[in-house]
């Protein structure tokens, strides 16, 4: 039985070395390595089936349109019956990989180097005037790479996709939207959030931390910021908006990053909280602000 099916092998290898160059494309293996695809995905007319030959002038038969598949299908040494090589420039132009300056050069008009920028961007004195230059700078961004890729680990697209996050949620008119119906407190606290612009600032991390191959130090860092920006928005503008801050901050900086950090659940303690801006609007929360107040620079 062994020898049965040895003596098969060898005469089906026989065969195969005498085959003709255009009988032995064939073979899938001969369609993956040269790039060849189906005519049906390449010739397609208006119901759908192949080629419509074009109008011959007067005095001359017209080609069926059958014909014309027959020929298109009739194969050769390089293109097999079905099957014709792939356009290697359109390929090219599927795959090209974008010159990113552009995309670097209109993240500067907004000083975007880096994640923590895109959430300095809420402590912006005009958020009206910012919005519309974030709507300016994204579009640029996508016209200079609609013909082309960024590769996946860029960091500039990464910082792109958190200033696109920054745009849905701060800069829609849609309030009933889901990401501004979270945020909602955090925008209504915008006024207190504009006087943290140097907190925020002194919250950053080291540049080019989000760099890092270390995800382990990535992501220290990474909940390091966050819990900053909590601790100090706490104690100017309350746990409320000090939690929307923090967690508005992990989705726009975790957007800009090229590795996902697991966002710590345990928030810091704060001894010098301020009161929410719903207790301090009634008369007793009034006198509990002021003996903070007093209570911190006293």
């Amino acid at each position: 039985m062994k020898l049965k099916g040895t003596l098969q092998a060898a005469v089906l290898l026989l065969v195969l070395i005498h085959l003709q160059i255009s009988e032995a494309i064939w073979f899938p293996w001969y369609f993956h390595r040269y790039g060849l695809e189906p005519h049906s995905a390449r010739h397609r007319g208006a119901g759908g089936g192949g080629v419509t030959a074009p109008a011959a002038s007067s005095g001359k038969q017209t080609m069926p349109a059958g014909g014309a598949n027959k020929d298109k299908n009739k194969g050769g040494p390089t293109c097999p019956p079905g099957f014709e090589l792939k356009d290697p420039k359109s390929v090219r132009e599927a795959t090209r990989i974008c010159d990113d300056n552009p995309v670097l050069m209109q993240l500067a008009r907004l000083y975007v180097v880096s994640p923590e920028r895109i959430v300095l961007l809420l402590a912006q004195p005009s958020l009206v005037d910012s919005c519309a230059e974030i709507r300016d700078v994204l579009s640029n961004i996508h016209a200079a790479t609609s013909k082309c890729v960024l590769a996946p680990d860029n960091i500039y697209g990464k910082l792109s996709e958190g200033l696109d996050y920054f745009k849905e949620v701060v800069c829609e008119s849609d309030c009933e939207g889901s990401s501004r119906k979270r945020f909602a407190g955090l925008l209504e606290a915008q006024n207190c959030i504009r006087e943290m612009r140097t907190d925020m600032i002194e919250c950053e991390a080291p540049p080019d931390w989000y760099e890092t191959r270390n995800k382990s130090k990535l992501c220290l860092i990474y909940n390091d910021v966050l819990d900053c920006y909590y601790t100090r928005a706490a104690m100017l503008c309350g746990i409320e908006a000090a939690k929307q801050l923090r967690s508005f901050a992990a989705d726009s900086m975790g957007r800009a990053m090229n590795q996902k950090c697991e966002v710590s659940k345990k928030l810091p303690r704060v001894v010098n909280a301020m009161p929410s801006l719903a207790t301090s609007s009634t008369p007793m929360g009034m006198a509990i602000v002021t003996l903070v107040l007093i209570l911190i620079f006293c």
